[in-house]
């Protein structure tokens, strides 16, 4: 690439990943993009994250490392966006890992489409397996959208979904904008906001990221109260929607309802039987607007058809298409 493109920052917030922590950073300095800086932050981890970074940063000048007390993924990744000198940021989680175009690709995009904010796609990678795609040299269906065109996407989870990784973002979206310190799912608001205030936003079909997929991930975790994040702030969302963009509210219930339903079915526990109860409410409060929504995502609408059966067959069936890998 051109030295004199932009500088690219990227974001790697670390914690408790020794193990797949060299693989992650290995796939970001072997970008075909060469003009990036990379931020490495220790968010206090107790294992040898933190030696790596160092490791790094003292063979590598574009990579700096930040050390600080334990805040979680969103105090980490506020604090890296504080210290940023790209023009541009996008963000890596530490156990995950990129193509060699990941950052290449998403700045081509928003170049070529003068955009604010890209996104590219990913893929899931569970344990013992490999990834199934190939990157592609050149970029795939490279298109342009509007703040309206993209959330409809989003929301039907359409080629765009709500991951703060997978995106680059001019940094002038992050003036006033941060994670919410402290929560789950915290990505949902941020990414909202962050198309909401783009002019234009550059979608890509490459897959270009690898998701991770660990047996002890938030996702695979047993249910705990901090898994509502997800519902709160995907009613926000739902409610935001609805009061900026009217004519995207089906839309907007379609992603709120697969939200519930997939908090839903993590509960197993007795304990939580009031939650359980309140959360069946919901599907079936918004069910039969999903099921009447002909836009509507088909795994939510057949969801939505199954819960007129009841829980037990609903439950039924959500858990055997949730088989990982």
């Amino acid at each position: 690439m051109n030295k004199d493109c932009e500088i690219v920052s990227v974001i790697v917030p670390v914690y408790n990943v020794e193990k797949y922590l060299r693989r992650c950073v290995d796939s970001i300095l072997n970008q075909t993009y060469q003009n990036i800086e990379i931020i490495l932050v220790d968010d206090g981890s107790p294992d040898n994250c933190g030696a790596i970074c160092d490791d790094y940063q003292n063979t590598d000048y574009r990579v700096k490392v930040i050390h600080k007390k334990n805040g979680g993924l969103s105090d980490a990744r506020n604090v890296a966006i504080s210290q940023t000198s790209g023009e541009y940021i996008t963000f890596v989680d530490s156990d995950d890992w990129v193509s060699p175009y990941y950052v290449e690709h998403l700045y081509k995009a928003v170049s070529m489409w003068q955009a604010d904010l890209g996104s590219s796609w990913f893929e899931n990678v569970f344990d013992k397996q490999v990834p199934q795609s190939k990157s592609e040299m050149k970029l795939v269906k490279c298109e342009c959208l509007t703040s309206k065109e993209c959330l409809k996407k989003l929301l039907y989870q359409d080629g765009v979904e709500t991951s703060a990784w997978g995106k680059i973002y001019k940094r002038e979206l992050f003036k006033q904008l941060r994670y919410p310190v402290g929560k789950l799912y915290e990505d949902i608001p941020v990414t909202y906001q962050a198309i909401k205030t783009s002019n234009r936003i550059a979608v890509i079909s490459n897959i270009d990221y690898y998701y991770f997929q660990r047996t002890d991930s938030i996702q695979y975790q047993q249910f705990n109260l901090k898994k509502l994040d997800g519902v709160f702030h995907c009613r926000q969302l739902m409610e935001s929607v609805k009061w900026d963009y009217p004519e995207l509210s089906s839309a907007a219930e379609c992603r709120y309802f697969s939200t519930v339903c997939n908090i839903l079915f993590q509960i197993h526990a007795t304990e939580f039987e009031q939650q359980k109860s309140e959360l069946w409410s919901e599907v079936k409060k918004y069910r039969k607007n999903v099921l009447l929504d002909n836009a509507g995502r088909k795994k939510a609408r057949l969801a939505a058809i199954l819960s007129f059966g009841g829980y037990n067959l609903l439950s039924k069936v959500y858990k055997k298409t949730q088989g990982r890998g």
